[in-house]
């Protein structure tokens, strides 16, 4: 074998080495595009996770809150009728106390009276 011949074999074995080569690194981008594909997915998934767990969490949080103010409120609305009722059967003067001021003392007495007006007795005169 001739050197000519020796070097045009070394160099077809170059030759399908570099093809080789460019096959392998074709192959090795695909892999890369795909392990980026799947971290995205992971990712995308481990963030959606995540964010799940906090407006979870938030909403239990919010719904503890709205359970108490609605509570809160019930029971002022409640205690704001108790109050009129109160005031109704003459256990309390609504009226002044109704803006927190407590300037008349409720009445002894289950039973208020109602005292005539001599003005009231013959409204004709």
């Amino acid at each position: 074998m001739s050197e000519l011949d020796r070097l045009e074999a070394a160099a077809a074995e170059c030759r399908e080495m570099i093809r080789e080569a460019h096959a392998a690194t074709k192959d090795l981008r695909a892999a890369v595009r795909e392990a980026k594909r799947e971290l995205q997915d992971l990712a995308r998934d481990e963030v959606a996770a995540q964010i799940q767990r906090e407006v979870s969490r938030q909403l239990e949080e919010l719904g503890e809150r709205t359970t108490e103010a609605v509570t809160a409120a019930t029971q002022k609305v409640i205690a704001e009728f108790d109050r009129f009722g109160e005031s109704l059967l003459g256990k309390e003067i609504y009226w002044q106390t109704a803006s927190g001021r407590r300037a008349v003392t409720p009445p002894d007495t289950d039973v208020v009276t109602l005292d005539a007006q001599p003005s009231d007795e013959n409204p004709e005169q």
